[in-house]
């Protein structure tokens, strides 16, 4: 188990994230977080690229003035599709 540190921030907000912690969840100079609070807490955790692809899809459905209902269909289409090509159902 990992143990609590206790971090100052700078005068511009910024914290560092100790390389223990880095390490446990695979963080990179690459790796996309998201922050929130949650109570009195500020919570920082990788994004999945399973959030990324979700935004992107939802950006792109904004642009488009896709509804609800066709944002739906579309994703049901590509899921089904992968499903066949990942699975060969």
């Amino acid at each position: 188990m990992l143990t609590k540190k206790d971090i100052q921030a700078t005068t511009h907000g910024q914290i560092t994230i100790p390389k223990e912690m880095r390490d446990k969840l695979g963080i990179t100079p690459e790796t996309k977080l998201k922050i929130y609070l949650e109570d009195n807490r500020i919570v920082v955790e990788p994004v999945s690229p399973l959030d990324l692809l979700f935004k992107d899809i939802e950006e792109d459905a904004k642009i488009k003035c896709y509804t609800e209902e066709e944002l739906g269909q579309e994703i049901k289409m590509v899921r089904e599709k992968l499903m066949k090509e990942d699975y060969r159902q």
